[in-house]
């Protein structure tokens, strides 16, 4: 191999990808038994998620509309695809949330719709993100805040 080609070889090699730091955490999704159920990445830093879940919040009477009238008769294929619009639509709504497929973490195991505690598996999740996200919402900003605070006292020095 000429030392040209070599060089080329590894340039491309090295620019292969660029890794940034972009605050994303890898979270594990546990059931109340402790055992894994799934994963999702979640940047505790975005200052917009926590308008994006309360849009989605507001939103879930029009995201779960498809199952007014719904029965749970399977063998009605109306009831059939009005729970396949609303799961599409809560899809939908959690991947925009978190903005990647965070939707099959949650419900890959268990249909979002299915009946837990007097109410539906997805209301739990969503219970439970939504105090994920501000308790990591809120350490992040203590951090920032103690950080900005020591570089504020320096240069008022």
């Amino acid at each position: 191999m000429r030392k040209e080609d070599n060089m080329a070889e590894k340039m491309k090699k090295g620019m292969a990808a660029i890794t940034v730091d972009d605050g994303s955490r890898r979270v594990p999704i546990h059931n109340i038994h402790g055992e894994e159920i799934g994963v999702f990445y979640f940047h505790p830093t975005d200052i917009g998620i926590i308008a994006r879940y309360n849009d989605m919040v507001g939103r879930f009477d029009e995201i779960t509309k498809p199952l007014e009238d719904f029965s749970g008769d399977e063998s009605d294929e109306k009831q059939v695809q009005a729970l396949r619009e609303a799961e599409k639509r809560l899809y939908e709504a959690v991947n925009g949330l978190f903005g990647g497929d965070a939707a099959g973490a949650f419900f890959g195991n268990m249909h979002p719709f299915s009946p837990v505690g007097g109410a539906f598996y997805c209301e739990a999740v969503l219970k439970a993100v939504g105090q994920y996200i501000s308790g990591q919402f809120d350490a992040e900003t203590a951090r920032f805040s103690d950080r900005a605070a020591k570089y504020l006292t320096e240069r008022g020095k």
